[in-house]
C-alpha cells in the first residue's frame, strides 16, 4: 500500500497541504527548542567556564563571609598546606562594582582582577597592553565602543562610597560575549587597583596536572579549620554551569509545554483534514473494496499517507525550527557557545511528530474502513461518516457524549487545581491544572460546539440567503466546525494567558518596586555637593517620568545611637512630592504645639525604641530640632534619611539658620504608569554624564533585570504563539477549503438557480467569522484568567503586592486582527468557489 500511498500523494498533493504545514510548524517548534535549550545551555556554559579553564584548583570561602576572613586568608591556607613545590602561579581574584564615566556614556561595572602570570589568563588582547598598575584596565571592544573610549583613553570609576579613579585603557581584549554580570559593563584590572581588600578566592596553577586531585585534597584538610574550601576547577565549572543552567530551566519548560501544545493543536488540524479527505475518497477507497481490497488494507492505505506526510513535514519541520532557533539566539546575542542540541533528544521529538500524526490519522481510519463496497456503484459522498455529526436516532457521532462528559470532568479538576496553585503559591499544582484543563478543552469543546452550531445556525438564518448558506454549512459539518473553534481557541487562549500573565506580573514587578523603593531613580551626590548646574537645568527633560522632584538635604550632625541605621540625612522635599511619593500624606498635616512630624524609617524606629508619634531630636547645622516620628519606607531612598516638606521646615524654630546650609545633591522622578523603567534608566543615566560626581539610585536597577527578562520570556513566547496561531488558521482555511470541494454540486446548482457570487463570498465569510469569533470568545475567557493563575501562583507568594490587571490594550488589537486573519485564511476557498461554474454540477 506504500506504493499505492505514494501514488495517491503525487496525484493530488494539494490536499495534504494543510496536513503537511501543521506537521512542518509543530515539528519546527519542538526542533527550535531544543536548539533554544541546548543552545543557551552551552553558551551559559562558556560564560561560566571562561575564567576557569586555565585554574586547576579553587580555594574558595564557600558560606563564609569574605569580609570576616584576613587580606591573606588565601595564602595561609596555601602554606598551611605546603603545597608550594608543586605551584606554577597563583591569583588573588577580585570583584568590585563601580559607575563608570566614559566620554559617550555611563553605566554601572563589574571591576574583575585578571591574573599577572600569563599562565592563569583566560583571554588575549587584540590590541595594547596588559594592565600593569592600579590606575590601567582593560576592557572588551564592546565596551569601549560605547563608552567611546580607545586604547590609551580614560574612563573614571565611581565606588559606592564616592571615590573617584581615573584609570587609562591600556588594551582591548578578545572577549566576544557579555558576561553575565547584571551590570551594563564588565572591566578589568591588575590586582593591586583593588588595594587592601580581601580577595573572594585564590585560584592556582599546577605544575603537574596529575597532581591536581591529592593537592585538591590536601588544601581542602588544611582549609577546613577556617571553614574554607578547595575544589578543582572543573568541578566549579560544573557547579556553576549547573546553577546558570537552572536559570533557564523555567523558560525552557515554558517553551517545551508551548511547542506540546502546538503539536496538539496541529493534531487536531490532521485530524479534521483526514476525516474529510476520506469522506471526499469514498468512491474510490469503495472500488478498492470492491476490487478485493481488504480492511486492513484501506487501513494501511491511510496509514501509509500519513506516514509519507508525517516525515517529509517532519524533516522539514526539523530543518526550519534548527535554523530557526540558532538564528533566533544569534541575534539575541545568545549564542556565545556557537550551535548546539542534544542530538537524542531532537532525534526523539522529531519521531514524536511523526508518531502523533500517524497516530491521529489512525484514529479517523476507522471512517474508511467502514465505507461498503456498494458505494463504488453510486458514488454517493457519505460524508456523514466523517463530518456530519448531527444526531441520528437520538444519538451523537463520534463518542460526543462521553467525551463530553469526560472532558468537563478533565477541566472542571483543572480549574481546581489552578485555583489551588494559585491560593497556595504552588506552580506545579497550577502547572497541572492547566494541562488538565487543556486535556478538558481538546475532549469537550469540539463536541460542544457541534452541540451549540444549530443555535449558532438559527442566528445566521437572519442574515439573508449568505446566512441561511453558512448555517447550513456549519450544521452538517458541526463536528469538523467544532474541531476549528477548538483549534482557534487553543491559540487564542495562550495568546491571551501569556498577555494577561505580562500584563498582571509587570504590574506586580511595578507595584512592588514601587512599594519597596517610592523613588523609581533618584540621581544624587554621595557626599551631598550641590548637583551639577547642567543637571539641574535638564532635570524636567526626562520625558518617562512623571516631573523631577529637586530635593534640599543637609547632613545630620547628630541623631539618638541608632548604630548603622542611623539616618546621616535630612532631605527637604518639595511640599507637591509629598502626595506623589508617600501614599499617606496625613504626616504633612500633623503638627502639634508647633512640632512638624517627619518620616522616619521604620527600622530606625525600632533599633531606637520609639513607635509613631513619638519625638525625635536632630542636631542640625549646630541646632536642635525635634519633630514626631511617623515610619515610612520613603526614607530609604535612595539612601536612610529623615524627610520633611518645605512648609514643615518652614515651622522648625531657627529656619533662618538652616535654609543656607541646605543643598540641591539630588532629583526625585517618579515613573509615568505602564512606562518602560528601562528607558527611564537609560535617560537618567544620560542625564547624569553632564555630572562626574553624580549617582544613580532608586528602584531602577532591580526592575530592569527583572523586566529584561520578562521581555525576553515575552518574545520567544510570543513568537512560538504565533506558530501555534498559524495552524489554527491553517484548520480554518483547510475547513473551509474543504467545505467548498465537498458542496461543488451545491454551489454550483445555486450558481445555476442565479445566485451570485457574492453571495458566496459572503457565505464564507460568515462561516469564516463564526468559526473565528467562537474560538477567539472561548479562547479569551480560559486564557485571561489562566495566565493570571499562573502568575500567582508563581510569584504571588514572593509580594504583598500582586496586582492583577488585564491587557486591555492587546485584546483590543487581537480581534479584529485575528479576525482579519480568518477572512484572509477565508480567501483562497472563497476564490475558489466563486469559480465554480453552473453545469459543473451536471458533471457529476
Amino acid at each position: 500500500m506504500i506504493r499505492v500511498a505514494w501514488a495517491q500523494i503525487k496525484h493530488s498533493p494539494s490536499r495534504l497541504l494543510a496536513v503537511l504545514l501543521a506537521v512542518v510548524l509543530s515539528a519546527a517548534m519542538l526542533a527550535g527548542t531544543i536548539v533554544f535549550q541546548g543552545t543557551s545551555t552551552a553558551s551559559m556554559t562558556t560564560i561560566t567556564a571562561a575564567p576557569l579553564k586555565p585554574v586547576d584548583v579553587i580555594i574558595d570561602p564557600g558560606d563564609t563571609d569574605v569580609k570576616s576572613l584576613k587580606s591573606s586568608w588565601a595564602e595561609d591556607v596555601l602554606a598551611k598546606a605546603n603545597v608550594s613545590g608543586k605551584v606554577k602561579a597563583t591569583a588573588p581574584y577580585y570583584a568590585a562594582t563601580v559607575t563608570a564615566y566614559g566620554m559617550d556614556a555611563r553605566g554601572t561595572a563589574n571591576v574583575y582582577s585578571v591574573a599577572r602570570d600569563p599562565s592563569l589568563r583566560w583571554f588575549g588582547l587584540e590590541s595594547g597592553d596588559w594592565p600593569r598598575s592600579a590606575d590601567q584596565i582593560v576592557i572588551s571592544q564592546d565596551t569601549a565602543g560605547k563608552l567611546g573610549v580607545r586604547v590609551g583613553g580614560t574612563v573614571t570609576l565611581k565606588s559606592s562610597d564616592g571615590t573617584k579613579n581615573a584609570v587609562t585603557v591600556s588594551g582591548i581584549n578578545d572577549v566576544r560575549f557579555k558576561p553575565m554580570t547584571g551590570t551594563d559593563y564588565a572591566i578589568y584590572a591588575d590586582p593591586s587597583y583593588f588595594g587592601d581588600m580581601t580577595p573572594g578566592e585564590l585560584f592556582v596553577k599546577l605544575n603537574d596536572p596529575s597532581d591536581i586531585d591529592s593537592v585538591t585534597q590536601r588544601l581542602a584538610t588544611a582549609a577546613q579549620p577556617d571553614g574554607v574550601t578547595a575544589v578543582t576547577g572543573v568541578e566549579m565549572i560544573r557547579q556553576a554551569s549547573a546553577m546558570m543552567a537552572g536559570g533557564s530551566t523555567q523558560l525552557t519548560v515554558i517553551m517545551a509545554v508551548f511547542a506540546v501544545i502546538a503539536l496538539c493543536a496541529a493534531m487536531m488540524v490532521i485530524s479534521s483534514t483526514y476525516r474529510t479527505l476520506i469522506a471526499q475518497r469514498t468512491r474510490d477507497i469503495a472500488m478498492l473494496r470492491l476490487i478485493g481490497a481488504r480492511r486492513a488494507n484501506i487501513r494501511s492505505l491511510v496509514l501509509s499517507e500519513a506516514l509519507i506526510t508525517a516525515i517529509a513535514g517532519t524533516l522539514v519541520g526539523a530543518l526550519i525550527g534548527v535554523g530557526g532557533g540558532y538564528a533566533a539566539m544569534t541575534v539575541m546575542g545568545q549564542a556565545f557557545g556557537g550551535f548546539a542540541a542534544n542530538p537524542m533528544l531532537l532525534a526523539g521529538t522529531l519521531l514524536l511528530t511523526v508518531l502523533a500524526t500517524v497516530l491521529t490519522a489512525w484514529t479517523t481510519v476507522r471512517h474508511a474502513t467502514r465505507i461498503p463496497p456498494v458505494q463504488a456503484l453510486d458514488g454517493a459522498v457519505q460524508s456523514g461518516d466523517g463530518n456530519n455529526d448531527a444526531k441520528t436516532s437520538g444519538k451523537t457521532h463520534d463518542g460526543g457524549v462521553s467525551c463530553i462528559v469526560f472532558g468537563a470532568v478533565c477541566a472542571i479538576a483543572g480549574v481546581a487545581l489552578l485555583w489551588i496553585g494559585a491560593a497556595g503559591f504552588h506552580m506545579p499544582v497550577a502547572l497541572a491544572g492547566g494541562l488538565a484543563l487543556a486535556l478538558g478543552l481538546v475532549l469537550a469543546l469540539p463536541g460542544l460546539a457541534a452541540q451549540i452550531m444549530p443555535v449558532i445556525a438559527t442566528v445566521l438564518s437572519v442574515y439573508g440567503l449568505s446566512g441561511k448558506l453558512a448555517a447550513a454549512s456549519l450544521s452538517a459539518n458541526a463536528r469538523r466546525a467544532g474541531g476549528t473553534v477548538t483549534a482557534v481557541a487553543f491559540g487564542i487562549s495562550l495568546i491571551a494567558a501569556l498577555s494577561s500573565a505580562a500584563a498582571t506580573g509587570t504590574a506586580t514587578i511595578n507595584a512592588d518596586l514601587d512599594h519597596r523603593y517610592p523613588v523609581s531613580a533618584a540621581l544624587y551626590t554621595p557626599d551631598n555637593s550641590t548637583l551639577a548646574d547642567k543637571v539641574l537645568q535638564h532635570a524636567n527633560e526626562i520625558t518617562d517620568a512623571q516631573a523631577s522632584y529637586p530635593v534640599r538635604t543637609i547632613a545630620i550632625d547628630h541623631a539618638p545611637d541608632g548604630t548603622k541605621t542611623t539616618p546621616r540625612i535630612l532631605d527637604v522635599i518639595p511640599d507637591n512630592a509629598a502626595a506623589i511619593f508617600a501614599k499617606d500624606d496625613q504626616w504633612r498635616a500633623g503638627e502639634e504645639n508647633g512640632m512638624p512630624v517627619a518620616l522616619v524609617h521604620p527600622r530606625y524606629m525600632s533599633t531606637i525604641g520609639i513607635k509613631e508619634g513619638d519625638t525625635l531630636t536632630l542636631t542640625i547645622a549646630g541646632i536642635h530640632v525635634t519633630v514626631r516620628a511617623h515610619a515610612s519606607q520613603l526614607t530609604e531612598s535612595p539612601k536612610l534619611a529623615v524627610i520633611i516638606t518645605d512648609d514643615q521646615l518652614a515651622a522648625l524654630p531657627h529656619t533662618d539658620a538652616i535654609e543656607p546650609a541646605l543643598k540641591t545633591s539630588m532629583i526625585w522622578f517618579k515613573a509615568k504608569p505602564g512606562i518602560d523603567r528601562a528607558r527611564l534608566a537609560s535617560q537618567v543615566n544620560r542625564l547624569a554624564v553632564a555630572d562626574p560626581n553624580a549617582t544613580v539610585g532608586g528602584g531602577i536597577a532591580e526592575s530592569n533585570d527583572i523586566l529584561n527578562v520578562l521581555n525576553m520570556l515575552l518574545m520567544l513566547s510570543y513568537a512560538m504563539l504565533a506558530i501555534t496561531v498559524i495552524i489554527s488558521l491553517t484548520g480554518l482555511a483547510n475547513q473551509l477549503a474543504l467545505s467548498v470541494i465537498e458542496r461543488t454540486n451545491e454551489i454550483s446548482m445555486l450558481r445555476a438557480l442565479g445566485t451570485r457570487r457574492g453571495v458566496i463570498r459572503t457565505e464564507i465569510a460568515i462561516e469564516a467569522l463564526t468559526l473565528t469569533f467562537i474560538g477567539t470568545f472561548v479562547g479569551l475567557l480560559v486564557g485571561l484568567p489562566l495566565g493570571i493563575a499562573g502568575v500567582k501562583a508563581q510569584i504571588g507568594g514572593m509580594t504583598s503586592q500582586f496586582t492583577t490587571q488585564l491587557p486591555w490594550t492587546q485584546i483590543g488589537v487581537l480581534i479584529p486582527v485575528i479576525l482579519i486573519a480568518a477572512l484572509l485564511a477565508a480567501a483562497i476557498p472563497t476564490h475558489n468557489a466563486t469559480r465554480i461554474q453552473p453545469a459543473q454540477g451536471l458533471t457529476h
